[in-house]
């Protein structure tokens, strides 16, 4: 006896210990940590940062070197002398350049802007991802949790039908009831038995999801720690719900990311109209050159006699560009106007958002309470009558439309208790706090 207790603990602890036990703030974590869109947008940010950086370069000269080595045979001008010679010549050219750019409609100042915007950008949509990462694995674990209880009711339910059947086929055999009595209880039981099965197939869907979330291996068992609903923690939804719906979208990623593409689009038009300036380049240029057909200088005294200096200004005065400058302009402008009109449709949206979770919130309160009240006292009548079902006072119509009663009000409770939990933390997450369960 003392064996069989001790292997069967041994296993238990095995079955137990080889799951991660987790919390919704350890998901979360894993989540941040792993996964793969997050790990994208993060390498957009950097990339962008990159871009960045570079854009300062337009405010510097281009700087270069050159070097360039002539070998020739036979009949060949001469560099020196100008004259065609018939020998072997090899001459050495070389050359230090440097370009900038003195005025070019401020379009490199607005590339700057423009890509400053854009890392400004991707730093909120890393943000805004997470938000998106946080909520959607909020509802992945709520949805877990709930199953898993819906399934152990589901199985409770099977084993009260069982009980009922075997009930039930004693009264046959003693022909106090008909057989179409049984059959009606096999009938629940199996009505029963699909529902477990379904529940247990949308529970596996959802286990994936999560675990695709926080990319960790599918066959990886984990257990979730269940939260604990506290009533007096809700957040009060009397006050003025636009108040709410405002701040939430000041805080939201999403509307600051349309903000900052609006700056963007400008910055994008101020550079589209750059091509309508003229522009205004210098060059400079230093280089000088060595021949072996020279026999008076040496290499030294070569390099100072053919000595290049050269500065220029290069001016470029746009007249006709073939419709092109106005089309960029044209499409940049519009550019600029969409991203105002995207702003307000982000706003739209967030406000409808938030408007809904505060609904449901109101809603999920009411929902509890009368959930609460219903299962409690169909609780009670679906154990009355099971007790008046053994005694023959009720035949198995009248027993299954009070568990009917019973099971739905034992599911909506437990739907009620979760969505609160969830659309209470949502509403606070949206104002800006963590989102905890």
């Amino acid at each position: 006896m003392k064996k069989t207790l001790f292997l069967a603990l041994f296993v238990i602890s095995n079955v137990v210990f080889a799951q991660d036990v987790l919390s919704f703030k350890d998901c979360l974590d894993l989540a941040f940590k792993n996964n793969l869109q997050l790990k994208s947008a993060s390498n957009s940010e950097k990339i962008a940062k990159y871009q960045y950086t570079a854009s300062y370069g337009r405010l510097l000269p281009n700087f270069f070197g050159s070097i360039d080595n002539k070998n020739s045979w036979g009949r060949e001008v001469d560099p020196n002398s100008n004259l065609f010679v018939n020998t072997d010549i090899k001459n050495y050219q070389g050359y230090l350049n440097a370009n900038y750019n003195l005025f070019a409609g401020f379009s490199a100042l607005n590339s700057i802007r423009l890509n400053k915007q854009e890392v400004r950008i991707n730093e909120t949509n890393i943000k805004r991802v997470e938000n998106a990462i946080t909520i959607n694995l909020a509802e992945k674990f709520i949805t877990i949790l709930y199953l898993q209880d819906i399934i152990a009711a589901n199985e409770e339910q099977i084993k009260s039908s069982e009980n009922q059947l075997a009930l039930a086929l004693l009264k046959f055999n003693a022909g106090t009831i008909a057989e179409s009595e049984v059959f009606k209880i096999r009938s629940q039981k199996a009505t029963e038995e699909l529902n477990l099965l379904t529940n247990q197939n949308r529970l596996t869907d959802n286990l994936v999801s999560l675990k695709q979330l926080m990319n960790i291996p599918l066959e990886k068992e984990i257990m979730l720690v269940k939260p604990i609903l506290k009533l007096d923690s809700n957040i009060d939804i009397s006050q003025n719900p636009y108040e709410i719906i405002d701040k939430a979208i000041l805080l939201n990623p999403s509307y600051k990311m349309s903000l900052l593409k609006e700056k963007k689009a400008r910055a994008a038009l101020a550079i589209a109209r750059a091509s309508k300036y003229p522009i205004l380049s210098m060059r400079a240029q230093y280089g000088a050159n060595y021949t072996n057909t020279d026999e008076v200088f040496d290499f030294n005294d070569q390099l100072k006699n053919n000595e290049v200096n050269i500065l220029r200004l290069n001016l470029i005065i746009p007249i006709f560009g073939q419709m092109d400058n106005y089309s960029k302009s044209k499409t940049s402008k519009m550019q600029y106007r969409q991203s105002k009109v995207d702003t307000q449709i982000t706003k739209n949206e967030l406000s409808k958002e938030v408007m809904k979770a505060i609904t449901d919130t109101k809603t999920s309160m009411k929902k509890t309470e009368a959930s609460s009240i219903a299962f409690e006292f169909s609780e009670k009548s679906f154990q009355a009558d099971a007790l008046k079902f053994e005694l023959g006072k009720i035949n198995i119509n009248e027993l299954n439309t009070t568990k009917a009663t019973y099971i739905n009000s034992q599911a909506q409770l437990i739907q009620s208790k979760y969505e609160l939990l969830y659309n209470n933390a949502l509403i606070k997450f949206y104002l800006g706090e963590p989102f905890s369960l």
